[in-house]
């Protein structure tokens, strides 16, 4: 037989033997392979099994806490702080042009409607205007007409008294005559 070199013994209380025994059961390993891996867990991890407050993890996490933080801040004053500033003078440059809109929307919109107004004032008085021609017209048109048909009687008349008329009917002609144009 030959005798394993790579074989050591540790002598240690028993009440440990019961806590090794419960910790490699809970892991599914034998206390062997469990006590290998704690070793290799230590020495890899550099970390002192004494200390149960593990320091050097609380130091680790503090490390990359100040990290994040610090990067956060970078991020913020690099970033977030700029991108706010940014947006509020978008806004407000938004806001501004808003209100120029409006204000000059507003005023365009009263300037058309008192076009429009002026505009609807001057074609009502055209209409009216063109409506009186066009009565004018059509008075002139019937005073012809009426004119017409009395100087029409007037020479019909005249005709008919012939050379000889008497002095008395020529005055009476001439009489409704002018009654006739009076009334036009």
């Amino acid at each position: 037989m030959t005798k394993d070199l790579n074989v050591k013994t540790i002598r240690f209380p028993v009440t440990s033997d019961q806590k090794l025994q419960k910790l490699a059961d809970k892991c599914g390993l034998t206390k062997l392979d469990f006590f290998i891996a704690m070793v290799e867990y230590f020495y890899k991890s550099k970390k002192d099994p004494r200390d149960l407050n593990d320091e050097m993890l609380k130091t680790e996490l503090m490390k990359r806490t100040d990290v994040i933080v610090s990067f956060q801040k970078v991020m913020e004053r690099d970033l977030l702080i700029p991108l706010k500033k940014d947006g509020e003078k978008i806004i407000k440059v938004q806001t501004n042009i808003v209100a120029l809109f409006n204000e000059s929307i507003v005023k365009q919109n009263n300037q058309h409607t008192d076009a429009l107004v002026d505009q609807s004032g001057k074609l009502e008085r055209i209409a009216a205007f063109l409506q009186k021609m066009d009565t004018a017209s059509l008075q002139k048109k019937n005073f012809i007409l009426k004119f017409s048909e009395i100087l029409e009687y007037y020479i019909r008349t005249r005709e008919s008294l012939g050379m000889v008329a008497r002095q008395v009917d020529k005055d009476n002609l001439v009489k409704n005559v002018r009654q006739q144009l009076q009334n036009l």
